[in-house]
C-alpha cells in the first residue's frame, strides 16, 4: 500500500497492516454490498469493470525459486514489476514483512526503461537503480506473470485512507521477459473464490472491526 493509495505516482516507502481473507462468491457479494454502504469506490476504478481495475504483476525469483520456497535471506522480501490497466508507467516494487506490518517501497518508471534491468549497470540518476542493485545481489529474474481484477473501496482520510480490496480472476503463467503485460491470460486459479484484504495503519480501525463482525470474517494466510 503506497501512500496509502496503491497507484501513487511518486517514489514512496510506506508501512501498513494487511488482513487477508479467502472467501467464496456468496460472501464476496455480501462484502461488496457492505463496502458500497460504508465506503466509496477507489478513484482509479474503471466503470466498465464495476468498481474495479486490472493489475498485472511480474514476480521475480532465483532460478532455484528461493523466494517462493522461503529459503535464505532472499525470502524476506518480494520483488515485482506492476502495471495498472493499460497505463504506460510500470512500478518497481519491493514488499517485505517487518514484525506484524508490511513495508513497501516503489518507484514508477517508463516501459522503455525495462531493458536497464537486464544489464550489469544502470545510470546513477535512474530512479530504478536501487531496485536493479538488489536484483543483481539476489540473482533475481522473471518467473511468474500474475494478473487479476481488483475491486477497491476507501474510507476516512482521502490522503491516507483505509482500503478494502477484493481480487477476482486470479491467473498466473510462467514468464521469462522483463515486462509487465497489459492483458489477462491463464486459467482462473481460484474459481468461485476471492481474496479480500483490509489495509490500514496503526490499530485496527473501528470500521474494519465492524466489517469483520458484520460479515463473520476469519483471516487466512493467502498470498498472490
Amino acid at each position: 500500500v503506497a501512500g496509502i493509495e496503491e497507484k501513487t505516482s511518486h517514489t514512496a516507502t510506506s508501512r501498513a497492516y494487511e488482513l487477508k481473507f479467502l472467501i467464496d462468491e456468496s460472501r464476496a457479494r455480501e462484502v461488496l454490498s457492505w463496502a458500497r454502504q460504508y465506503m466509496t469506490p477507489d478513484p482509479h476504478v474503471e466503470p466498465s469493470l464495476g468498481d474495479a481495475y486490472r493489475i498485472f504483476s511480474l514476480y521475480l525469483d532465483t532460478p532455484a525459486l528461493d523466494v517462493f520456497c522461503r529459503r535464505g535471506s532472499v525470502a524476506r522480501s518480494k520483488f515485482r514489476l506492476r502495471r495498472y490497466g493499460d497505463e504506460s508507467a510500470i512500478y518497481l516494487e519491493r514488499k517485505r514483512k517487518k514484525r506484524d506490518s508490511v513495508e513497501k517501497r516503489r518507484v514508477p518508471v517508463l516501459e522503455a526503461e525495462m531493458g536497464l534491468l537486464q544489464g550489469p549497470e544502470t545510470p546513477p540518476e535512474w530512479t530504478g537503480r536501487w531496485f536493479h542493485t538488489r536484483l543483481r545481489v539476489r540473482q533475481l529474474q522473471p518467473i511468474w506473470q500474475v494478473s487479476y481484477e481488483r475491486a477497491a473501496y476507501i474510507a476516512g482520510d482521502p490522503i491516507d485512507p483505509l482500503r478494502l480490496t477484493l481480487d477476482r480472476r486470479l491467473a498466473c503463467v510462467p514468464a521469462t521477459e522483463w515486462a509487465a503485460a497489459s492483458f489477462h491470460r491463464g486459467l482462473d486459479l481460484l474459481p468461485g473464490r476471492r481474496i479480500l484484504e483490509l489495509k490500514y495503519r496503526g490499530l485496527l480501525p473501528a470500521l474494519f472491526k465492524q466489517a469483520i463482525r458484520d460479515l463473520c470474517l476469519n483471516p487466512a494466510p493467502v498470498s498472490k
